[in-house]
């Protein structure tokens, strides 16, 4: 198979209502094209509602990057209409995964930067490997860091958030872990295989309670958390409710605090 004809986003369905989505176009570090955009909005369009899969793993193919951003050598060849049509494309694809119905885990080596990093920043969990590199360098190429930096203010305040924004500072992947951009460092060669391990184990839980604790939780990042003591009382009653009359609860050892 010719490059031209290889894929550029891979699909695998493994056992246990886990898929990983694998953007493949390590010639370019797998930047986003609107081809590669395209299809992985479809793609995550398709999984949320075949009522199988459960879990879904994002990653990058090769051993360089998770994703170098936008396709600044495809952006740069297109039109004003073109370059809209893109605009367009990457915001839904970013609306796509903030509200996405399905757990997500980014797993992240190498180069994570840009438009890349803003998806992987969309996911409830980032894992990252000890090379991976992260980065909002938007400035540096001439564009505007909008989108990622309402990212980036959320997730570690507006201090670190100028820091990367306006300077296009890089965080190795144990300051990300300590800023709380990422959720854990693993191994390296283990990021793959250590998402795909915990997209199993979210997967296993109760459908129900799962889906409802996994709503709250976006609920809480899309907003930015001002969700007050009392306004998490009322959800919670709200939510276990329906759930009390839902399946029967199977106790696996441990207990719930509502």
């Amino acid at each position: 198979m010719s490059a031209a004809d290889a894929p550029i986003l891979r699909s695998e369905t493994l056992e246990e209502g886990v898929t990983v989505l694998e953007m493949a176009r390590p010639d370019r570090l797998n930047a986003i094209s609107r081809a590669l955009a395209r299809e992985l909005a479809e793609a995550l369009r398709r999984l949320s509602a075949d009522g199988t899969t459960r879990a879904v793993v994002l990653t990058g193919a090769g051993e360089r990057a998770f994703g170098a951003g936008i396709d600044v050598r495809e952006l740069a060849e297109q039109t004003p209409a073109e370059r809209d049509e893109q605009q367009q494309l990457m915001i839904g694809l970013q609306r796509s995964l903030s509200d996405y119905p399905l757990p997500t885990i980014a797993a992240v080596h190498g180069i994570a930067a840009g438009a890349s990093l803003q998806l992987a920043l969309h996911c409830d969990l980032l894992l990252v490997g000890p090379g991976a590199r992260l980065g909002l360098p938007e400035l540096s190429a001439g564009l505007p860091g909008i989108l990622g930096a309402w990212l980036a203010h959320s997730r570690v305040g507006p201090q670190l958030a100028a820091d990367m924004l306006l300077t296009s500072r890089w965080l190795s992947a144990e300051e990300a872990v300590t800023a709380g951009l990422a959720a854990r460092l693993v191994p390296a060669g283990q990021e793959r295989a250590t998402a795909v391990d915990l997209a199993r184990k979210i997967a296993a839980h109760r459908p129900e309670a799962l889906a409802a604790t996994h709503a709250w939780l976006r609920r809480l990042r899309t907003w930015g958390s001002p969700v007050t003591f009392t306004g998490a009382v009322e959800a919670a009653d709200e939510i276990l409710r329906a759930s009390n009359r839902s399946a029967p609860i199977t106790p696996r050892g441990g207990g719930h605090d509502g």
